[in-house]
């Protein structure tokens, strides 16, 4: 910008003052304002309250004012207990994710950091980035069209473009949208992009087998756990994987996500998880053990609530407009979301390929159902120290584990029992029921009396059922818990 411009944008400056604590005073808040500084086209103004006024009503009616006023840039700020009024006539001009990533002095930034993510640009115009490595999971949370989908590109593209898949692994998983295919194919995953939700399970237990083998391999061999990649696990649409799931595999789901969660950081795993409205119901996780937020507009005040611990969220304008809970900013800090368009998305996924065409990571290898194999064929490596390999059992085979499980967590049932939580037929309940005597797990019929189930503790189940179990996807650990769940 040259001096002219700048002079006349301070000149400019005056004239704002004076409309600014006008078009306040209309609405009874009365505010004293004086110029601090310019920085490129914005003007910051420093704010003090007078008489009865106090922030809450600078805030609330600020938007009413920035209407009035017609301007395109209207930001209240606190710091340091301070009050700031950052305003600009001109619409700010942001610059695109791949132009940051190509400038030398970010690259020299992102270098330094273990999980480079450009968020997006602050008040002033100035580049937000942080690392995922330090947050360590995060937490995304949106309404439609606010920009989350464009954010969790923005994430893995920041991340992948500086970072050789020798230093970070991804898992993708993408079971309620399609925000993450045009990853499909990068070097950097472990593992095609996951679009079902049976496989999303198989993939998250080999995730926290993985987890504690790293962990083991900390304390008995620490050069090798310095070598291990870093692993970054991006779930967009988090509740879907909830539907359509009965209920033992939806335990199975969150005890793998909130164990990740609790114990991820000392395996260098991070989690990414979106959601488009979460409630404590849908997420089905303890929160509290993601510290990152970033919260674009919210349909409801209770769902910024849920993404940041308070509300503000649902005041935002929308279309990349975002406000940031990290460890790094003692409050949430509002941020012009990064933004990159399909095109230069396609661009930069094509450029990371041609980059480490030659390149090596670490993947799992999975062995899904056979419509998913050939999607996997030519993908996997041979890199994996802990692999899962399973194939996936028969229909009637997962139903039996289901209801294994499910009688596990019952002192005695019946075949009516059965009827309601599965709405099966009356042939189809007895027939399980039967099995379930055949296996002993349940005892023989009484009288019309409910049938006693035998296993009260771990010891009682027989091995064969346990592998049984675990062939279907549900861990020794989730067997354990449906007994102590009684």
């Amino acid at each position: 910008m040259n001096y002219i411009e700048q002079a006349r944008i301070e000149a400019d400056a005056a004239d704002l003052e004076e409309d600014i604590s006008k078009e306040f005073g209309k609405f009874n808040v009365n505010v004293k304002l004086k110029r601090l500084r310019v920085v490129g086209s914005r003007i910051i103004f420093s704010t003090k309250t007078k008489g009865n006024t106090r922030e809450v009503h600078v805030r609330a009616n600020a938007p009413e004012v920035q209407r009035k006023l017609r301007l395109p840039l209207f930001h209240v700020v606190k710091s340091n207990f301070n009050l700031y009024l950052i305003v600009s006539r001109e619409q700010p001009v942001y610059g695109h994710l791949l132009d940051i990533l190509n400038k030398p002095s970010y690259r020299e930034a992102q270098a330094r950091m273990c999980l480079p993510y450009i968020v997006g640009h602050d008040v002033l115009g100035c580049v937000v980035m942080d690392d995922l490595a330090h947050f360590p999971h995060l937490l995304l949370g949106g309404s439609t069209n606010s920009g989350k989908s464009v954010g969790l590109q923005a994430l893995i593209t920041s991340i992948a473009y500086s970072k050789s898949p020798s230093r970070v692994n991804f898992i993708l998983i993408d079971v309620g949208a399609t925000s993450l295919m045009p990853f499909e194919g990068l070097p950097h995953l472990s593992c095609p992009v996951v679009r079902n939700r049976m496989t999303a399970v198989e993939t998250l237990t080999a995730l926290t087998v993985e987890m504690e083998r790293r962990i083991e391999l900390e304390y008995t061999d620490s050069a090798s756990f310095k070598r291990l990649p870093r692993l970054v696990v991006v779930i967009d649409e988090f509740p879907a994987l909830f539907m359509g799931v009965d209920k033992s595999m939806a335990r199975e789901l969150t005890n793998s996500v909130s164990n990740l969660l609790q114990r991820g950081r000392h395996a260098k795993m991070h989690l990414a998880l979106a959601a488009q409205n979460p409630t404590y119901q849908n997420m089905k996780i303890d929160l509290g053990n993601i510290t990152a937020r970033v919260a674009f507009k919210c349909a409801k005040k209770n769902f910024s609530e849920i993404i940041l611990g308070e509300g503000g969220a649902e005041n935002l304008a929308g279309h990349g407009d975002l406000l940031l809970r990290s460890p790094q900013f003692d409050s949430p800090q509002r941020v012009r979301g990064i933004y990159i368009t399909p095109n230069e998305l396609q661009q930069a996924v094509q450029h990371i390929k041609i980059c480490h065409c030659d390149a090596t990571s670490s993947k799992f290898n999975l062995v899904l159902p056979s419509s998913d194999l050939a999607e996997l064929s030519g993908a996997l490596g041979d890199n994996l120290a802990c692999s899962v390999v399973r194939k996936w059992p028969p229909k009637e085979d997962q139903q039996l584990a289901s209801v294994i499980l499910w009688t596990l967590e019952h002192d005695s049932i019946s075949t009516n029992m059965l009827m309601k939580e599965y709405n099966f037929g009356w042939n189809t309940a007895s027939k399980l029921v039967s099995r379930l005597e055949d296996l002993g797990i349940v005892g023989r019929l009484d009288g019309k009396l409910p049938r006693d189930v035998i296993p009260s503790r771990p010891d009682d189940i027989p091995e064969e059922i346990i592998k049984f179990l675990e062939a279907a996807g549900y861990s020794k650990g989730s067997v354990i818990d449906s007994i102590y769940s009684r």
